[in-house]
């Protein structure tokens, strides 16, 4: 199949995808924060107003986006007909080793023995408990603001927001959102619905030599992360071969990688079909400079 024609790229943010994104970072320590990025479709309908999104949402549709359904990979992994058995309370799917990243019983198992009208209300009530920073969400705007005035290639866009993740476009996708947070800092979330692919990247500030410097520490300060820098150095490798180089779980690489691309060690390229990591070609001069800096402040 060729390659998407005409990519359209934008950037959106509001309350409502630093709600869902909040429920996620939550959710990270025990894998159901999956479960609210199914949601950024209809964050997109009303970026402001998740609360009216999810009420306006007939219920057993909610339960669709839920599982997936409007996802393509998941489509493409486990077939429609599966979606749907799960949206209807089908616990089949909830030990596959993929879907939902291998976490789909710690995020769907508490919910698919419910009504549709009572997943609803579960949700609704999460969502209600969630307070944001309005100087968070103003900030928010003026990182939305900036770049969308960046004259930039579409991919250049992507990767200048992202902070090194370069898109592969994708046959089935002809429209990348992107969204800054800062409620899931460095975390990077690939997300897709229907035709548009949903990048959530950081929200980014000037890192003071301080920082940089921490960023550095903390990066290094773990013997599986020098381990997959070591292997990098051989080469690029895919999330599998990094965790297996390390010695831990995918969930626990995908955390190690946040924080050697977050000291802007490592890149990623790709998209839902495979992800490459990679070391910066300038990762080394810039450690270097740092502690050189750090030792003359």
């Amino acid at each position: 199949m060729p390659p998407a024609q005409g990519l359209h790229v934008e950037v959106c943010s509001g309350s409502a995808f630093e709600t869902l994104l909040t429920l996620a970072a939550r959710g990270r320590s025990d894998g159901s924060g999956e479960l609210w990025l199914h949601l950024l479709g209809l964050a997109l309908e009303r970026p402001d107003d998740i609360v009216g999104a999810v009420r306006a949402c007939p219920p057993r549709e909610l339960r669709r986006h839920l599982v997936g359904v409007h996802v393509p990979a998941w489509r493409a992994l486990v077939g429609v007909q599966a979606l749907e058995a799960a949206a209807r309370g089908d616990e089949a799917l909830l030990d596959h080793d993929r879907y939902y990243a291998g976490n789909a019983r710690a995020a769907l198992g508490p919910l698919l023995p419910l009504s549709p009208a009572e997943t609803k209300r579960r949700i609704l009530a999460a969502l209600a408990e969630v307070e944001l920073d309005p100087a968070v969400l103003a900030a928010l705007e003026r990182e939305t603001a900036a770049k969308r005035a960046l004259d930039a290639l579409p991919e250049e866009l992507i990767d200048l927001a992202a902070g090194g993740y370069r898109y592969e476009r994708e046959p089935e996708i002809d429209r990348v959102v992107l969204v800054p947070h800062a409620a899931a800092r460095p975390w990077l979330f690939l997300c897709q619905h229907e035709r548009t692919r949903i990048v959530c990247y950081s929200l980014p500030s000037p890192q003071l030599l301080e920082e940089r410097a921490l960023a550095l520490g903390r990066a290094l300060a773990d013997e599986g992360r020098v381990r997959m820098l070591r292997r990098l150095a051989a080469g690029d490798a895919t999330l599998n071969e990094l965790a297996a180089v390390a010695g831990v779980a995918r969930s626990t690489a995908h955390h190690h990688l946040s924080l050697l691309r977050a000291a802007s060690l490592v890149t990623m390229h790709g998209n839902a079909r495979s992800y490459w990591f990679s070391l910066r070609v300038d990762a080394i001069a810039e450690a270097q400079r740092t502690v050189a800096e750090l030792a003359t402040a």
